[in-house]
């Protein structure tokens, strides 16, 4: 629902007027964008131009159904003028003053919405109406929690994943060391066996190469007959 305000003059003042359609839509930039927990203290400041004096300065809260007047300044007369909407809120007004704001203590979640500063300039017989935008949104405590939750399950991932990490680390060092000393090992077994071994054809080439002379003693015999007597 869009909303689309204006101001009439009567005999007792001026009161404010809107007329809504069927799509309330007002964008609003990210540096006026403020997010506040609950409990805070809040304020919106709205930056007053320079190019000329300025004769009135208005708050207001814009809703789908409604807009509420929080504050109402006299710069001319230096008067503050404060309405029946049913929040706390504090302002300034002073003349000559450069920025205007709203504090609102304790901010709550039904204090979320979009505001708008609204500054008259005199600047010809009517002046010129001139608006900023602000939107605030006030967190109910829940999305924190959550957030954090993710924050400390992150945390506790990012440590098992690390010790993770170090114990395959350690693991695989140790069994590199223990392949390295088997295969150590094996090699000192084969050069020792190697130096053990004897080849059997060698021995036997030596042994049938050495020549042995054999000597069979046996008795001469005379081969001349012996003499009977």
């Amino acid at each position: 629902m869009k909303v689309y305000p204006s101001r009439t003059s009567a005999a007792g003042g001026s009161s404010l007027q809107f007329r809504t359609s069927d799509s309330f839509e007002i964008a609003v930039p990210s540096r006026n964008h403020i997010v506040s927990e609950p409990g805070k203290n809040v304020t919106l400041t709205c930056q007053l131009p320079q190019k000329g004096p300025v004769q009135q300065v208005t708050w207001e809260k814009i809703q789908p159904h409604q807009i509420d007047l929080l504050t109402s300044c006299n710069l001319s007369q230096g008067k503050g003028y404060a309405s029946k909407y049913q929040r706390q809120i504090l302002s300034n007004c002073s003349p000559g003053m450069t920025s205007s704001f709203i504090l609102m203590p304790h901010v709550m979640a039904s204090d979320s919405g979009l505001y708008r500063c609204c500054f008259k300039a005199s600047t010809g017989d009517n002046g010129t109406l001139e608006t900023i935008a602000m939107r605030l949104t006030v967190t109910d405590g829940k999305t924190d929690n959550q957030y954090t939750l993710f924050v400390a399950g992150g945390a506790v991932l990012l440590l098992l994943f690390v010790v993770l990490i170090t114990t395959v680390t350690v693991i695989s060092s140790k069994r590199r060391r223990s392949q390295k000393k088997l295969f150590k090992d094996s090699c000192d077994a084969q050069k020792k066996a190697a130096n053990n071994y004897r080849n059997p054809d060698s021995t036997n080439q030596s042994s049938d190469g050495a020549r042995e002379d054999i000597y069979v003693n046996y008795p001469a015999f005379s081969q001349r007959p012996k003499t009977r007597i």
